[in-house]
C-alpha cells in the first residue's frame, strides 16, 4: 500500500506544567523543561507525577484544506487501466487534534454521490476553488493535528458510493476514537497514556474504514497520513505531497 507520511503522533507537543509546586520541585530539573514531545516522556523517572506534563496549545488558530488532486501519469499502469481513460475518483478524509473537539471528516452528511465523484484522466489535475475543500476548520489546536486522506477510484459499474461513504461517516462518528477525543480535555493523567489510547483507537478506525471501502469493489489509489505538532511555527500556504498514484496539494491557513 502506497503511503505519503508526514510527521508522527509521537511528536505531539507537551510541556512541563507551571507553576511547579514545592512538593514536586525537588525532583524536577532543567532536563524536564527541555522535553517537548510525547515520545520523550519515556525518559522521565517513575517518581515524576503523571500530571506533571500537559499538551501544548498552539499560539494561533490553524486550519487545513485540500487545494488540488493530481493523478500521476503512471496511474493506468499502477491499476492496469486503459490509457487515457477518464477515471472517477473520490476521497475520504478525517482529522482531529486533542482539544476535546470531535473528528472533522469529509464528506459530511447530506451529500449526493455526484458531489464527491471527480472525473479525471491520469496526468491531469483537479483544483478546488478558493482555499479548497476544508478538512480541518481553523482553530487553536492542542498537541497537534492528525490528518488522513484516502483516495479511491470508483468502479463505473458500481453506483453505491453514496451509501458506502454514509457508512464511513457513521463509523467515524460512532468510533472509539471520537468518544475518546470528546473526553480528552477532561483527562488529567500523563499525555503519553492519552496518546497511546488515541493511537490504538485511530488504528482501529482506519481498519474499519478500509474494510468498508474495499468491500465496495473500488480500487485504492493513495493514502496521505500527516501530523502537525502544536509548538512548531505554522507556515500558511500550499504544501505538496506525491505518492505512487496521486499528488495532493494541501492549503495550510
Amino acid at each position: 500500500m502506497a503511503l505519503i507520511k508526514v510527521g508522527s503522533v509521537n511528536n505531539f507537543s507537551v510541556a512541563l506544567k507551571e507553576p511547579i509546586t514545592n512538593e514536586t520541585a525537588k525532583i524536577f530539573n532543567s532536563t524536564l523543561n527541555s522535553l517537548t514531545k510525547i515520545q520523550e516522556l519515556d525518559q522521565i523517572s517513575n517518581e515524576i507525577p503523571v500530571d506533571a506534563f500537559e499538551l501544548v496549545e498552539s499560539k494561533e488558530a490553524r486550519g487545513i484544506s485540500l487545494k488540488s488532486i493530481k493523478l500521476n501519469k503512471n496511474f493506468e499502469s499502477f491499476l492496469g487501466n486503459i490509457f487515457d481513460k477518464k477515471n472517477e475518483i473520490y476521497f475520504l478524509a478525517w482529522a482531529y487534534d486533542l482539544s476535546g473537539q470531535p473528528i472533522s471528516f469529509y464528506p459530511g452528511e447530506g451529500f449526493e454521490s455526484g458531489d464527491v465523484i471527480i472525473p479525471i484522466r491520469a496526468g491531469d489535475i483537479r483544483e478546488f476553488l478558493g482555499e479548497g475543500i476544508n478538512l480541518f476548520a481553523k482553530r487553536r489546536i492542542k498537541g497537534g493535528i492528525a490528518l488522513r486522506i484516502q483516495i479511491w477510484e470508483s468502479d463505473e459499474k458500481n453506483r453505491t458510493i453514496g451509501e458506502t461513504l454514509k457508512q464511513t461517516s457513521s463509523a467515524i462518528q460512532d468510533s472509539k476514537l471520537n468518544n475518546l477525543l470528546s473526553a480528552v480535555s477532561m483527562v488529567t493523567g500523563a499525555p503519553g497514556v492519552t496518546i497511546a489510547l488515541v493511537k490504538d483507537a485511530a488504528l482501529e478506525l482506519a481498519k474499519v474504514i478500509g474494510i468498508i471501502l474495499a468491500a465496495n469493489g473500488d480500487d485504492y489509489v493513495d493514502l496521505f497520513e500527516g501530523y502537525y505538532v502544536a509548538d512548531n511555527t505554522w507556515k500558511s500556504g500550499e504544501e505538496k505531497h506525491t505518492g505512487t498514484g496521486a499528488e495532493i496539494t494541501l492549503m495550510k491557513y
